[in-house]
């Protein structure tokens, strides 16, 4: 058997959380054979935060409609993103509004990739690893939109500007293909948890990734057809959405699950959430068959949970995060399998763990084993960037990144988008 070439690769992922982004260094031959070398986390400031935000909402009021986008102003998005969406009043919009520079659009997307730039340099610096012996980097960008029924999947990020700062080949914009021949362009995990799996002989395993929105990779073995993946509903997405709308921004999450420990499940505002929270062109995302994937903006918060007290409505939240994932491993036409394995920074929340571990073992037997990426060798802070280093390598072989099991592209593709030193 041939020995393959292996490939030092750097992957960056920002999250739908907006709060910063995290970089990964990886060796790999692009199968099965990878090795984790570092990784580094970088906060994003509090302004720059609002900016992405005011961006994303920007690109949502035009329906992912980018021409001539560059120049706009943000400002009066951000705005109408803290009314709308943080319900904030006129006086705290304003307040919140000074502590801002204005920025346009283009500028916004700059310093997104300055500062991938600067996350990278970190960790370059880190492992004192010359940039010459870097391969390649897998900059995923930032998700501003996303809604494959309409063909349109918006990642944005200077590609070509992050090669040439770095002298180094740089991959990007990797959902638009898939989401052009017809694909959900999401989730990307699978593969490389298949990957990891196969390499460390855990299958059959379900891994359960759970950021902003909630994502599944089922892995009975190691090809194409023993993997399935898709979005299972919110990650913390609508308990981060809740706590800032009810802090005015103050808090961006429920730490530690401090607020939702004090509060009860309302099952009868959780059953709304099911009916109402999630509608993809007015049809239901829960009753949609999968693969299956969601932009966070998709996620809403129903007018029954202001009935409820706010620490009962957290409870509630996080019940409903941990119950969308049970019902959906319940869904599974495959065999169930006995190991699930916890990945992504929504389980920090321990509320959220607590009330799925309870539903899983309840409506899938005593016998299911639940751990923690960690637990079991793998690294749940860089595992996100980690996925996006091991798909730049993918790209640079040919070798496609989603599949019909994972994506419901109608066949394996390869995608990406390959930026060289020179391009401009």
């Amino acid at each position: 058997m041939s020995i393959r070439q292996r490939f030092l690769s750097i992957g960056t992922m920002s999250g739908t959380s907006m709060d910063g982004v995290d970089v990964a260094l990886i060796e790999t031959d692009g199968f099965y054979d990878i090795r984790e070398i570092a990784h580094v986390s970088f906060d994003y400031p509090l302004e720059f935060k609002l900016h992405l935000k005011a961006a994303e909402y920007l690109v949502r009021q035009r329906l992912g409609d980018m021409q001539g986008i560059e120049k706009i102003l943000v400002e009066d998005f951000l705005s109408s993103y803290l009314k709308d969406a943080l319900q904030m009043t006129e006086a705290k919009i304003a307040e919140k509004i000074s502590e801002i520079p204005r920025l346009n659009f283009q500028d916004i997307v700059r310093k997104l990739t300055e500062y991938h730039q600067q996350a990278i340099q970190l960790l370059l610096d880190k492992i004192k690893e010359k940039k010459l012996n870097i391969d390649v980097i897998g900059f995923h960008g930032q998700t501003l939109y996303h809604q494959p029924h309409r063909k349109i999947t918006i990642q944005v990020g200077d590609g070509a500007w992050l090669a040439r700062t770095l002298n180094l080949k740089v991959v990007h914009d990797f959902r638009s293909r898939d989401v052009s021949m017809g694909g959900q362009g999401a989730p990307f995990a699978p593969l490389y948890h298949q990957a990891l799996a196969v390499r460390d002989k855990v299958y059959p395993v379900g891994v359960i990734n759970c950021g902003g929105i909630a994502n599944i990779s089922l892995i009975q073995g190691p090809h194409p057809a023993d993997l399935l993946g898709f979005d299972t509903g919110p990650g913390n997405g609508l308990i981060d959405l809740w706590v800032k709308r009810h802090t005015h921004f103050k808090e961006v999450m429920d730490v530690d699950g401090q607020y939702g420990f004090q509060g009860k499940v309302n099952e009868t505002v959780l059953q709304q959430l099911y009916q109402q929270s999630i509608l993809i062109n007015q049809e239901n995302y829960f009753e949609m068959p999968f693969p299956k994937s969601l932009d966070i903006n998709d996620l809403k918060l129903i007018p029954a949970l202001e009935t409820l007290s706010f620490e009962d409505a957290c409870r509630t939240l996080e019940a409903f995060t941990a119950d969308t994932i049970v019902s959906s491993l319940e869904r599974l036409n495959k065999a169930k399998p006995q190991l699930l394995v916890l990945a992504g920074g929504g389980w920090y929340n321990p509320v959220i763990k607590a009330e799925f571990e309870t539903r899983v073992h309840q409506r899938l037997g005593e016998s299911v084993q639940v751990k923690t990426v960690d637990a079991i060798g793998w690294n749940s802070q860089a595992m996100e960037a980690q996925i996006f280093a091991y798909l730049a390598v993918r790209n640079l072989l040919g070798e496609p990144i989603s599949f019909p099991e994972t994506t419901g592209v109608p066949v394996p593709l390869c995608g990406g988008t390959v930026c060289l030193v020179g391009d401009k």
